[in-house]
Parts: C-alpha cells; sequence; structure tokens
C-alpha cells in the first residue's frame, strides 16, 4: 500500500521501487564480501580522513538512542556504521552494517538509495519504506558533494521511527555540508578559499575556490544557492563575470586579505552585497616569493587560532594551570599539555604560541594517531624526489620544515610508534632533520609542545614510551582539570551559550533551572567539548527561549536516569541495613543472617556505602 504522503519524490520513489520489483531477499545476497569490501574502502580512504571526525561526534551524541549514523558510498553500500552497539546488533537481520547495499534497486525507497537519486536530503519514516521489514525504521540522510558537485557520498543517521524527531534531518545535513567545506578547502591546491556571509546570515558560510587566475573552481552548495550556477561552468567562469569589486580580493600579497564586500552583478538572489574575506590563500607565488614562503604567512596568520582572553574558566585548578601556561609562553621550552580528550589542550597550545615570540610565524598541528605509522616520518620529515614510490617529482617538506620559526603541535604524542620516538628525541637533542631519501640534515629552529590525553609515565612503565623521551618532553608540564572536577560547569555552560545563540543568530537563551541542575550534577565524560556539542543540539532544538533537559541528547538523559537508579539503589540498601542493624542492637552476626548474606558480604556493603 502506498504511503499517506503527497510529496512528490516519495511517490516517484515507490513507482521506480515497484517497477524494479524490489525483492526483501535481494538485501541479503547483494553484501559485499571481506575482501571486495577493503577494495571500496581504499578507494574512500582520503575521503574517510574527511568524514570520521563528523562521524564520530555524529556516534557520540546519537550513544544510547537506539540510533546510528552510517556513511555509503554512490552506489549504496555502508562503507561505516557508527552508534548504539546494541541498535546495530538488533538490526543485524536488515542489514544496516558495513558492506550491505541501501540502493533503491535492493531496498526499494529508503533514505540513502532516495537521496542518491534525488540529489538532495530527505527523512523516510517508518511506512514510508518499501521494504515491510524497514517500516520500524528512521532514515535521514544528506548527499554529500565535492567542489565540482560530484556526489562523492551519502550522511545517513538512522534509528527506530518511534524516536524520529523532525530537527535530525537538520542535523544530518549541516553535518554534510560542514564535510563538504572540508572537501573543499582541503582540496582545493593552489587555489584561493574565498568566504561570503550576508549580514542577516552568519551561521551559514558560502565557499568559493578560485585558482590563480581568478577563475571559479570550486563552491558549496551555500555559495551555489547565492550564485546559481551550474557546476559545467566551473573553471571556465572568472569571478568578475559574478561580482563587482573582486580585485581587491584577487590582488596578490604577503598579507591576508581583510573583510571586502563583493556585489552581485544578476538580479538572481534579492542579497546582492556580500562579506567575503579570504580564508586560505594557497596560490603559488604571491608577490614574486616562493610557495613555502606564502605558506609561512598563511599559517602564521594569528586570526584562526585561540587566544588567552578567549580561554573561559573561574575553577582554582584550571586558571593556575592557565597561568602557567602563560609563563611558558614566554619561554622556548618545550612543553608537555596533558588532559582528559576535549578539556582543551589544543586551544591551550594555540594560546602558548600566539602569547609567544613566535607568534607571526606558523602554528602547524600534527595529529600522531591519525596518520599511519608507515605514513609518519615522511608526514612529519618530508622526503626527496623518487624516495619512494608515489612520491611527487618535486620533493615534498614535512610538518618540522613547515613549522620553522614556529611552533609544532604533537598532538596524541602517547600514539607515536617508538620507531618515531627514536628519531623524535635525535631531532630534539640537535634541532636538525634529514627528509626521507635524503642525505643532507636540514637546520631548524621551532618548539615543540605535545600534548596527550593519557598518563605518560605509566606509557613508560608499560615500556610502550620511552623514558628518555618522556624526560625531554617535560621542561614544562600543563595538566588541565576534567569538567567533572571543576567548580565553574555552570558558568561555563552560559558563556558558551552565548557564543552559540550567536552562530544560530538567535535572540537570548536562558538555561532552565531543572538544565541547570542536569549540567551540574552529570559528569562530562567528554569534558568542555562534549557540553558544546550538547549545548548546540539544546540551542538548536528549542523553539522558545527556554533550554529544558529535553532538549539535550537522548544519551545524557539516559545516563542520568541510570546514575539516579543506581543511588536510589543504594539508598535503599543502606537503609534496609541500618533498619535491621537497629533490630539487632548492632549483632553483625544476626544482621547478616537476616539479611542472607554474609558477615563479609556485610562488612563489604558498609565500607562501600560508608
Amino acid at each position: 500500500m502506498m504511503p499517506q504522503n503527497e510529496a512528490i519524490w516519495l511517490k516517484e520513489s515507490w513507482e521506480r521501487s515497484q517497477m524494479q520489483n524490489v525483492d526483501p531477499s535481494i538485501a541479503g545476497e547483494a553484501i559485499i564480501e571481506d575482501s571486495e569490501f577493503k577494495i571500496y574502502r581504499e578507494q574512500y580512504k582520503t575521503l574517510f580522513q574527511k568524514i570520521i571526525p563528523t562521524m564520530d561526534r555524529l556516534a557520540r551524541w546519537l550513544k544510547g538512542t537506539s540510533s546510528i549514523v552510517n556513511i555509503c558510498n554512490p552506489s549504496g553500500y555502508v562503507l561505516e556504521a557508527k552508534g548504539d552497539v546494541r541498535f546495530l546488533k538488533d538490526m543485524q537481520a536488515i542489514h544496516v552494517h558495513r558492506g550491505a547495499c541501501w540502493s533503491e534497486q535492493v531496498q526499494g525507497t529508503n533514505s540513502v538509495g532516495t537521496v542518491i537519486i534525488e540529489k538532495k536530503p530527505l527523512v523516510v519514516v517508518g511506512k514510508e519504506h518499501y521494504l515491510e521489514r524497514n517500516h520500524r525504521l528512521y532514515c535521514a540522510a544528506s548527499p554529500i558533494f565535492d567542489s565540482s558537485g560530484k556526489l562523492c557520498a551519502v550522511l545517513n543517521i538512522s534509528g527506530h521511527y518511534k524516536n524520529y524527531h523532525p530537527h535530525i534531518l537538520g542535523i544530518v545535513d549541516v553535518a554534510a555540508r560542514e564535510i563538504e567545506d572540508r572537501i573543499l578547502i582541503e582540496d582545493s591546491n593552489n587555489h584561493l578559499i574565498i568566504s561570503l556571509n550576508s549580514e542577516d546570515n552568519l551561521y551559514r558560510q558560502a565557499l568559493l575556490a578560485v585558482d590563480d587566475d581568478g577563475v571559479l573552481t570550486g563552491v558549496n552548495r551555500e555559495a551555489k544557492e547565492i550564485i546559481d550556477i551550474d557546476h559545467q561552468s566551473l573553471g571556465n567562469i572568472h569571478l568578475s563575470e559574478i561580482f563587482s569589486n573582486v580585485k581587491p580580493l584577487l590582488k596578490r600579497s604577503s598579507i591576508l586579505s581583510s573583510h571586502n564586500f563583493l556585489s552581485l552583478k544578476s538580479k538572481r538572489n534579492n542579497q546582492l552585497i556580500w562579506k567575503s574575506q579570504i580564508l586560505y590563500d594557497k596560490r603559488k607565488y604571491i608577490s614574486g616569493k616562493s610557495q613555502q614562503t606564502s605558506k609561512k604567512h598563511l599559517q602564521g596568520n594569528q586570526s584562526s587560532l585561540c587566544r588567552f582572553d578567549q580561554i573561559f574558566g573561574c575553577d582554582q585548578k584550571f586558571n593556575a594551570a592557565i597561568e602557567l601556561a602563560k609563563k611558558a609562553a614566554s619561554t622556548d621550552y618545550t612543553i608537555l599539555v596533558t588532559g582528559e580528550s576535549g578539556t582543551g589542550k589544543d586551544l591551550v597550545s594555540q594560546a602558548i604560541h600566539h602569547s609567544s615570540d613566535r607568534s607571526h610565524q606558523p602554528f602547524i598541528a600534527v595529529n600522531c594517531g591519525a596518520i599511519t605509522n608507515s605514513l609518519l616520518e615522511s608526514e612529519l620529515f618530508g622526503y626527496e624526489a623518487g624516495a619512494f614510490t608515489g612520491a611527487k617529482q618535486s620533493g615534498k617538506p614535512g610538518k618540522f620544515e613547515m613549522a620553522e620559526g614556529g611552533t609544532l603541535f604533537l598532538d596524541e604524542i602517547s600514539e607515536m610508534p617508538p620507531e618515531m620516538q627514536v628519531v623524535l628525541l635525535r631531532v630534539l637533542n640537535d634541532n636538525t632533520i634529514t627528509r626521507v631519501g635524503g642525505t643532507k640534515p636540514l637546520q631548524l629552529d621551532i618548539r615543540i609542545i605535545a600534548a596527550t590525553n593519557e598518563d605518560l609515565w605509566e606509557k613508560v612503565q608499560e615500556g610502550s614510551f620511552r623514558a628518555d623521551l618522556f624526560y625531554r618532553l617535560q621542561n614544562l608540564h600543563i595538566n588541565l582539570p576534567p569538567l567533572r572536577e571543576r567548580t565553574d560547569k555552570l558558568n561555563i555552560a552560559e558563556f558558551l551559550l552565548e557564543i552559540i545563540q550567536k552562530e544560530l543568530n538567535k535572540k537570548i537563551l536562558n538555561l532552565s533551572t531543572d538544565t541547570k541542575q542536569l549540567i551540574s550534577s552529570y559528569d562530562w565524560p567528554g569534558n568542555v567539548r562534549q557540553l558544546i556539542g550538547a549545548l548546540r543540539q539544546a540551542a538548536f532544538l528549542t523553539e522558545t527561549r527556554h533550554i529544558e533537559p529535553t532538549h539535550f541528547p537522548h544519551y545524557i538523559l539516559t545516563d542520568l536516569n541510570q546514575k539516579k537508579t543506581i543511588s536510589s539503589l543504594k539508598e535503599s540498601e543502606l537503609q534496609t541495613i541500618n533498619e535491621t542493624l537497629k533490630k539487632t542492637e548492632g549483632n553483625i552476626s544476626q544482621t547478616a543472617r537476616i539479611l542472607g548474606i554474609g558477615r563479609t558480604t556485610l562488612y563489604r556493603k558498609l565500607k562501600n556505602l560508608n
């Protein structure tokens, strides 16, 4: 039976499914074998590096909500699925796992397969699915396009249909656009990246990629909506054909452009004036200088780095750590920043660089845990031409060279493999590196800031981290306390909320009394990063000026309820033991006998219950 939904795309999708005689038995056969799946994953390896951070954030948000996030290729195959583990296990029979195919030809009407055809974000809930066995699902998906407008993946959230909320589709679409922006920025080599904002929409940012000659080579979805350009025109149209007053933006300068205002020549859009700014200048030559020099100016630009005056805190331990970081900024010492994930180690490291004498030089960040062991050496130290198969003929500088004169931030230093620890120790001792495949040592002037969420001394004791490197990194040690130990959780939440309401272009938002209680009582295992994400969702979902606990991610409410249940059980158990002890006038043996437990067990319970 046709679902009761008058959407044209849904009607047409059902008609396609009927014409293709979609059979539920086919889905079980359309699963990639392990060997073929590895090939698929390898083909999308570069794209995955841009998608996984967003997927991980969504997966943490979906924890405990009977929902998952997955990424599919343009053929509909699930390349990765993350989120509620129990939900994944329960849905095994209908193939929501990695390697399964969710194209329309296989599954009929569903969000992934239909998005691949319609090329727009959409949601399919319950009986809107063509196959009856999928009726228990909701699926909200959004396409991910590359800078040329080609569909490269589909981002999807699926869960039990009773848990669907209309805002989920918006969240998926925002996440997909965030990935598209990352793709455009990272893939636009030797190009200029320009952002456009209108005064009435500060949250959504249009991005344009322009080559050396001023020709438009890439746009994100927001930009496409502004200029209404056919993607086939990319590479064939000059920026001046679309906007007036582009010369100041395209002017080659060693200093990044400040804000300019562009006038849209066409009357296709009511908003004719756009505030523009150069985000990145990756062009090969600037004012006759080499690309390496221009990169130095670009990466030394401080506009995107965090400053100490942007780091908020009223907690005594946290402020003591920040004061130490400010003093450290005036030195050239190697610094080790520790703290749980989400406590702000990267922001503090940026602030140290920004306040140092090196502030006008590059700040280069490397995540040691995100680079494979085989690539880490060439990534850090660069390589000479022909150093290995696939190496660029011109060679490539590594992160150490790119940080010359500035700061190299080594995040997740505990994940660095032992063989690289030896090399890093040598670099720290003599301040020289040698490119892979090279013989000539290069003298460097850089400051190292390392960070980890692990107990590095424990790693030394285990033998997985070198003691001599640990001592070398410990010139100054800054430890950031976890959010659960801080006394300023509410202050931080209110500070962050002011920023978020500006992001969403909303009026003043308030935390209700119950919400303040939630923020104060929750442990926040993801620390400030988790708090930001929770507040963003709450601010996004509320339709009034007040944020209530129900606007927070479901998994947080579940965790709190479980905590309350455990606390209630402990109180009940303690009350029973106390009442029994009173009846027996404190006789342990008699009390244990009445309760039906051993004396040792009773002593242990009394100790645990204080």
